[in-house]
């Protein structure tokens, strides 16, 4: 691929980042998103067959970017679980305070998507979701917890809820109780496993 060609494809890729994520994939079409990437509708199709296969790709694009806004967010690796936590809340609680915020693309999207549970773009963004849920397990690893799948879980399930719940009320303090319910439930150094009834192991 040529310079310029990948660089038409980057446009192509940024533009459709934009609208896809600011408008839905509904009312972002592919006239808006060549205009906005300064190309004809022709040359944005010699790159992308459909608008589907644009929207898995701009999906894929943003997962690294994504990650990597997650891991600059959370950079002090000798943090304890309970500061890993702590900074993790604090930058979520300002990027959802932003005067643009529309809650998570990956997560907006898919429930656009919601009829379609064979489209590519459903299947990209599942697998972001399990990126996200596997790096909190490493984080949650290298803190020394005893159980980090599950408790990335748990986490990935109450930060989802929280950002789903303040997306759809428009009520900023879903942010705090989760950071409040995250820190009681994962905050713990080294939450000493017990044995239940039927003998597996679970944490207090």
């Amino acid at each position: 691929m040529s310079r310029t060609t990948e660089r038409t494809r980057e446009k192509i890729l940024e533009a459709g980042f934009h609208l896809f994520f600011r408008e839905g994939y509904a009312r972002a079409s592919i006239d808006m998103i060549a205009a906005e990437a300064g190309i004809t509708k022709r040359t944005l199709y010699n790159h992308f067959d459909s608008k589907d296969q644009l929207l898995d790709a701009v999906l894929a694009s943003q997962t690294q970017r994504s990650l990597a806004r997650f891991q600059e967010w959370t950079g002090r690796k000798g943090d304890t679980i309970a500061g890993f936590l702590d900074q993790l809340f604090a930058k979520t609680s300002l990027w959802a305070n932003g005067t643009r915020w529309r809650g998570s693309g990956f997560t907006r999207l898919s429930m656009e998507l919601a009829d379609l549970p064979g489209h590519p773009a459903r299947r990209t963004a599942a697998r972001h979701k399990a990126g996200v849920e596997k790096w909190m397990e490493g984080q949650f690893r290298l803190r020394g917890s005893l159980e980090p799948a599950r408790d990335a879980r748990i986490l990935a399930l109450i930060l989802e809820g929280a950002l789903s719940l303040t997306l759809i009320s428009g009520n900023r303090d879903y942010i705090p109780q989760a950071r409040w319910a995250a820190l009681k439930l994962l905050g713990g150094e080294a939450r000493r496993p017990i044995k239940s009834k039927g003998g597996s192991a679970r944490q207090k």
